[in-house]
């Protein structure tokens, strides 16, 4: 029987805004190889409207449209500059897979929701390429959390039949793959906490390499005081973003007299001891792979391996580029809607076996 070869794009921004990451993925029938992947700078004036919608505000459905209309194009932007890159035509690809940017996520509130902003019809018209976008409220309406997706792509993309993935974005995830199948939970804060306090304090987008943590002093009270917040005691399946984990539930932690080089030490031992726990929690007996924008940041990874090398453990780097993870993952995803495939999202999201995704055609 001959073997259909098809391609697919994934997208994705995630809650750090960062960029735009782009990634082209290879399906040869059950068989996913991951190919490409560009990253392309987010648009400064983008980056202001999306980052001010964490935040309630005024006429926000207006502002949110507008912003959905310049992520639609700087998403197409990104198609295209990773078509160039690889001498493939828009013809040759059968689906963009495209997450949107995380703007609420709150699946324990009643009624749950979660919101990615995106305007996938400008996206589809404007790469003449169909389009399969919003894939987590399907989940959140079949009773699940709607996150993390990312422990269903993992063991196809990277041929893993056993280990553990942490991708450290604006919000860390953990992926656990056994012979018995993949689960996984969001940990707690990635880089965001962090990010959002080096901007307000250096006016600096991210701590390159945890340099500006390093050089402060643990304060491990106010470490005690993170830990104890009952999301890091709550049994998986769970999810979180911004929406918990922002300024203002690290100001309530706080006594005003920190200095902020120490708070960001003590924000980055939050991160590297929230992944480090879920780790030894539930081993898998296979790799350790970091993955994600957070994966650059050296301190942070040191830190990680300290707290795990106590138990014999190391974490290895990503056998594809850490960025490109995530993107090639909603290509993965993008596949599955095409095939209209239903995934196991029990032991993942806590929800039912659904189709995710909604197809927006050229």
């Amino acid at each position: 029987m001959t073997t259909t070869t098809h391609y697919y794009i994934g997208i994705m921004t995630g809650t750090s805004l960062d960029g735009i990451d782009a990634a082209l993925i290879r399906a040869d029938g059950d068989h996913y190889t991951y190919l490409a992947h560009s990253e392309q700078p987010m648009p400064p004036a983008l980056r202001a409207a999306l980052y001010a919608l964490y935040q309630p505000g005024d006429n926000e459905l207006h502002r949110a449209a507008v912003a959905a209309w310049e992520h639609a194009a700087a998403s197409a932007a990104a198609v295209a500059a990773l078509l160039r890159e690889t001498g493939l035509d828009a013809a040759a690809i059968t689906a963009i897979g495209a997450h949107g940017q995380t703007l609420r996520h709150e699946p324990d509130h009643d009624p749950p929701y979660t919101i990615q902003l995106q305007n996938p019809a400008r996206l589809a018209e404007q790469s003449g390429i169909d389009t399969i976008a919003d894939f987590r409220s399907r989940d959140i309406a079949s009773g699940g959390q709607g996150a993390p997706l990312a422990p269903l792509f993992q063991r196809g993309l990277l041929g893993l039949e056993r280990g553990t993935i942490i991708n450290i974005g604006g919000i860390a995830n953990i992926s656990l793959l056994t012979a018995q199948g993949s689960s996984g939970y969001d940990t707690g804060p990635g880089n965001s906490l962090m990010d959002g306090w080096i901007q307000t304090h250096r006016g600096l987008p991210f701590d390159a390499d945890g340099d500006w943590a390093r050089s402060g002093t643990l304060l491990p009270d106010l470490l005690a005081r993170f830990l104890a917040d009952p999301y890091f005691h709550r049994p998986p399946p769970k999810s979180s973003g911004r929406d918990h984990f922002h300024h203002d539930w690290l100001n309530r932690h706080l006594l005003g007299i920190e200095a902020a080089a120490d708070v960001q030490r003590t924000l980055l031992e939050l991160t590297a001891r929230s992944i480090s726990d879920a780790i030894l929690a539930r081993p898998t007996g296979g790799e350790i792979i970091l993955a994600g924008g957070g994966a650059k940041n050296a301190f942070l990874v040191e830190r990680i391996n300290t707290h795990l090398a106590t138990h014999g453990y190391r974490c290895t780097p990503c056998p594809i580029p850490t960025q490109a993870l995530e993107a090639a993952g909603f290509a993965w995803l993008a596949a599955q809607f095409i095939q209209r495939r239903p995934l196991a999202l029990a032991a993942t999201t806590g929800g039912q076996p659904r189709i995710l995704g909604a197809l927006y055609p050229a």
